[in-house]
């Protein structure tokens, strides 16, 4: 897919299964901002952004920092944690 290899090229520092933990995460985060923004507007509550516009705004910069963060540790695509 074209969007992934030219984010694969942007993010070349992140190892590639770092980069496809977090962009689980970024699917993750997307769909309950906008399911808990869906919510709000059902339960007539007020929602925490004031447009879908600002939600997305918000949403980008948030996968931005996701996707840009340092490494902390390299996670070998071998390593397995617990029993």
């Amino acid at each position: 897919m074209r969007g992934d290899d030219g984010l694969g090229r942007c993010l070349a520092a992140v190892p590639a299964q770092v980069r496809a933990e977090r962009g689980n995460m970024a699917r993750h985060l997307i769909t309950h901002t906008y399911a808990e923004r869906e919510r709000a507007l059902a339960e007539g509550t007020a929602p925490l952004h004031t447009s879908w516009e600002h939600t997305a705004e918000a949403l980008t910069d948030a996968i931005v920092g996701l996707l840009t963060a340092p490494v902390t540790h390299p996670h070998p695509s071998t390593e397995r944690s617990g029993p």
